[in-house]
């Protein structure tokens, strides 16, 4: 029973990771979009 409740919670941490790495180059990405389109008006 406890054995299965700790694959249980590992599977959880796992998605929870992957969620917040996702999310994290998710907001890297839009932030390296805007700062390229900022410096490509400042260039031109």
């Amino acid at each position: 029973m406890s054995e299965k409740k700790g694959k249980e919670l590992a599977t959880v941490s796992v998605y929870l990771n992957t969620g917040i790495v996702a999310g994290l180059f998710g907001v890297g990405f839009i932030a390296a979009a805007l700062i390229f389109g900022i410096l490509t008006l400042v260039i031109s």
